[in-house]
């Protein structure tokens, strides 16, 4: 098994920058969070704009409760769409990393990006240390 470690954020949540890409598309880097209480990995609607997805690519999904108890309205695409982890070198800058996986996002509006079960937690093992000195969490695949 390939095993990588990464450091919590400043704020002290276990960020991730992820390259997604639709079919034919062009590619977005997102940065959003490691998130095992997500079902599903959530994206926003600028998310979709910013992946090329229009209005047409998009349909109903119903509705979600979120962390906070509240129902929300989203969104999904049968548009095949694959994501694939970006790490950063010692200068700051992102470099492809681990495989190239599929992801079925749901898209809610002024959603922060969340790397859930069904597809992230699906392709890596996860393991946080949110305890230890300094936070950082492992993905391994």
């Amino acid at each position: 098994m390939v095993r990588r470690t990464f450091p919590y954020d400043s704020d002290g949540v276990p960020s991730l920058d992820v390259r997604i890409q639709v079919q034919g598309r062009s590619s977005a880097d997102l940065s959003g969070t490691v998130d095992s209480g997500a079902s599903k990995t959530v994206l926003s609607m600028a998310d979709a704009e910013e992946l090329g997805l229009t209005s047409a690519d998009l349909h109903d999904a119903g509705t979600a409760i979120v962390a906070d108890g509240s129902k929300v309205g989203y969104l999904t695409t049968d548009m095949p769409i694959r994501a694939q982890v970006l790490r950063p070198s010692p200068t700051g800058e992102l470099h492809p990393w681990g495989p190239v996986f599929a992801i079925n996002p749901v898209f809610v509006e002024g959603a922060s990006p969340l790397w859930g079960q069904a597809d992230f937690f699906a392709s890596f093992g996860v393991m946080f240390w949110r305890n230890s000195n300094p936070a950082a969490f492992e993905l391994g695949f």
